[in-house]
Formats: structure tokens, C-alpha cells, sequence
């Protein structure tokens, strides 16, 4: 399987153009596209503007809403910049925040036969699964869909934990993907603050990784660009 491949169908679905992040043009392309105009699923509003940053290219994804804005970006944008100066110029020109994150192509070469602590939750195990959401999401009062959830993720093996003195303390969820569901799995992790630092965060992923693997998909890995743990987590089972 090549990972870095369909990482790049999967983000060029995002962009709205077939396999554009699988072709060799550099520079700043705009490209319109209906996605923009759509509610991804799994998010509660659609992306007007979804922009793609590598070294060498900068890819505008745009949609109706920002249609007459785009001459605009283009006479301000002509050329590769930084993460950072882009962000600026956007939030001046859209009096907006910026939502920016990192994304992640899984390292091939890593090696998954090495001994782990965690392990696949069954279904009988709800209710630990149920006091750790609690205790990661306390202000969460709505939990009649959560079981549906875990029973969804143990049903595929993807929902891996740590336990300490019987005690969940580290586990994976999975997100529900907007594209090709049949091939990707990103991977989401959470771990309670007295258990944080230990390397159970590590070990988690890892065995979820296994499963995502054994199912026949690619894992995915993508956070906020000051979700530093998350980073340093990343960058030792991915390539950024």
C-alpha cells in the first residue's frame, strides 16, 4: 500500500480536483470547486476557502460564497509564501480567523512488531469507555449516541486503550472520514491529564495503526498547528 499516495487522493478530494496533489505543478493554482459549497460530513459547516500549503505550491480550493473575492487573493498572491505570511494576509482580507492544521503521510518503513501495552476494547467494556468520555469530555451532557459509536469502533477494531489498575486512561476514537471511507482512517487519541507524559499516547496509536492496517486502509493523522503534543506524536509514526 502506498500511504503517501492515497494520502494525497484523500487531500485532493478535499481540494475538489482529482489527484491534483499527485501531479508535479508548483506555484499558485486556483481552482473552483462544488465541495466548498458542501457541509463535509462530519463538520457542522461548509469550508468556503480551503487552502493547501507545500514547499513549492500553494492550492486555493474556492466555492460561491467567496467567488467575487477571488481576483482579489490572486493579485495579492502570486507567489509561494510562507504558512504564516499567508495566514496574515487571509485574516486581513476576510477580517476572519484562520483555521490552520498539519497534515501527516504515514512512514512506511515503521515498525509495528514490537511489543504494546494497549489493546482493542471488546463490547462488554462500554461502560469503562463511558467513564473515560466522561472524564475527557465533561461538559458533554448528551451521550445517547456514544454506545452506537464505541459498538462501531469495536465492531472494526478501532478502538484501542490502555488500561491502568483496571482503569481506562488512554484511548483511540475514529473519525468519521468525508472521503473514501473505504481506504482511510485518521486516527483521533485522548489520554487523562494525570496520565499524560508516560508514552501511553504512543502505544495507543500504534496499536490502532496495527488495525487500521489489518483492515486494508491507509492511517491518517492531522491536528492544529498549536497542538504541539499532537505534532511531536505525529512525527514519530508519520512523515509531515
Amino acid at each position: 500500500m502506498n500511504h503517501k499516495q492515497i494520502t494525497e487522493k484523500y487531500y485532493s478530494k478535499w481540494i475538489g480536483w482529482e489527484n491534483i496533489l499527485n501531479s508535479e505543478s508548483c506555484g499558485v493554482k486556483f481552482c473552483y470547486s462544488q465541495e466548498r459549497n458542501k457541509v463535509q460530513y462530519g463538520y457542522s459547516q461548509s469550508f468556503d476557502l480551503y487552502v493547501f500549503i507545500q514547499d513549492d505550491r500553494i492550492i486555493f480550493s474556492y466555492g460561491d460564497k467567496i467567488i467575487d473575492k477571488i481576483s482579489d487573493i490572486q493579485k495579492r498572491i502570486c507567489k509561494v509564501l510562507s504558512p504564516e505570511e499567508l495566514k496574515q494576509l487571509l485574516n486581513s482580507m476576510f477580517n476572519n480567523c484562520i483555521r490552520h492544521n498539519v497534515k501527516y503521510v504515514f512512514d512506511e518503513s515503521l515498525n509495528l512488531d514490537i511489543k504494546l501495552k494497549s489493546r482493542t476494547l471488546d463490547a462488554s467494556e462500554y461502560p469503562k469507555y463511558l467513564e473515560f468520555y466522561r472524564k475527557i469530555h465533561p461538559n458533554c451532557k448528551q451521550l445517547d449516541w456514544l454506545q452506537n459509536y464505541f459498538t462501531e469502533m469495536v465492531n472494526e477494531n478501532l478502538c484501542c486503550g490502555l488500561f491502568d489498575n483496571d482503569v481506562l486512561v488512554c484511548c483511540s476514537d475514529a473519525p468519521g472520514m468525508p472521503y473514501m471511507q473505504e481506504i482511510v482512517q485518521e486516527i483521533g487519541i485522548n489520554t487523562l491529564d494525570n496520565f499524560k507524559k508516560k508514552g501511553y499516547a504512543t502505544d495507543v496509536c500504534l496499536s490502532c495503526v496495527r488495525e487500521i492496517i489489518k483492515n486494508g486502509k491507509s492511517p491518517q493523522w492531522s491536528t492544529t498547528i498549536d497542538n504541539i503534543a499532537s505534532q511531536k506524536l505525529a512525527k514519530k509514526n508519520w512523515l509531515c
